[in-house]
């Protein structure tokens, strides 16, 4: 197979680089001597993904984070490209719901040349940009907290628990006007989640029953507590059972629009934007699992 390795050098706040020096040669002995490009500022994995999809490659390895893939597949999406993941990032949360935590998941991917055809998301904004996701996009409170996260980068590792409760000291709720199966709705929320994955926030269950290959795309609705309330509820949330105990209005679609604006937006773990936006089940892409 021709392979082609993107890696984030400065993913896992720089352990991406570390990993990737370290395993480097062991992947090679197991795949072959293999080109490889770093990236070196935001949005240039979905520049170099864009020119690989154009070549003869079998396969692009995003070598990250949630947010290195989410620019992968931004640069790859509406080709016939395969792609497939090695996590060095932070959180991850993909590989998780797809078998690959690892170097050796991600060999063993290989070995097994699996393919499959997973759902995409496309959003589109009012300023007309237009961006996928593959994973899970946030609106308001999750938002606030990877906003949070980025901007204390320093605190490493604590930085989501610190952007938690940092979060949460200030949580207001929010009205959300949303069109879907052609009716508009009103919720009062801290949180939208739409889920094609099951996880976010580095391992949290955020949508257990979502499947990224049926096609439907999940919506979690949080119903707003007090901020004791939410801090008590963030274990239900950590493992899914925040939806069996109906801490959330839950559903399925395809499309959907917010149609208020000026809520946080954010995608994979970056923050992307704001409301009002569009929201809808788009092209499929191969990824290789094991």
């Amino acid at each position: 197979m021709k392979l082609f390795f993107i890696i984030n050098p400065v993913a896992g706040r720089g352990r991406a680089l570390k990993s990737w020096e370290i395993k480097k040669k062991y992947i090679f002995d197991k795949v072959g001597e293999q080109p490889f490009e770093f990236t070196k500022y935001k949005g240039h994995a979905k520049e170099i993904a864009r020119k690989a999809s154009v070549e003869d490659f079998d396969l692009i390895v995003s070598c990250g984070g949630d947010g290195t893939l989410n620019e992968v597949l931004n640069g790859v999406i509406g080709s016939d490209k395969t792609i497939s993941i090695i996590p060095l990032g932070t959180g991850s949360d993909f590989g998780k719901t797809i078998g690959i935590r690892s170097v050796e998941d991600f060999l063993r991917a290989i070995k097994n040349k699996r393919i499959m055809e997973s759902d995409t998301v496309k959003v589109t904004f009012s300023t007309n940009e237009i961006r996928y996701f593959i994973n899970i996009l946030e609106i308001g409170f999750g938002a606030e907290v990877m906003e949070y996260v980025n901007k204390h980068k320093s605190l490493g590792r604590y930085s989501f628990i610190f952007g938690v409760f940092a979060t949460l000291s200030k949580m207001n709720k929010f009205n959300l006007t949303i069109k879907m199966n052609d009716e508009i709705f009103e919720f009062t929320t801290i949180e939208a989640i739409f889920a094609n994955g099951k996880y976010f926030g580095g391992g949290m269950l955020a949508s257990p029953n979502s499947n990224i290959y049926d096609g439907i795309l999940d919506l979690h609705i949080l119903k707003p507590f007090s901020k004791i309330k939410s801090a008590l509820n963030l274990k239900s949330l950590m493992n899914g059972t925040y939806i069996e105990k109906n801490y959330a209005h839950n559903f399925e679609g395809k499309y959907f629009e917010i149609l208020n604006g000026n809520q946080l937006v954010e995608m994979e773990g970056e923050v992307v934007g704001k409301t009002p936006l569009k929201i809808e089940m788009d092209k499929k892409i191969n990824i290789m699992v094991p």
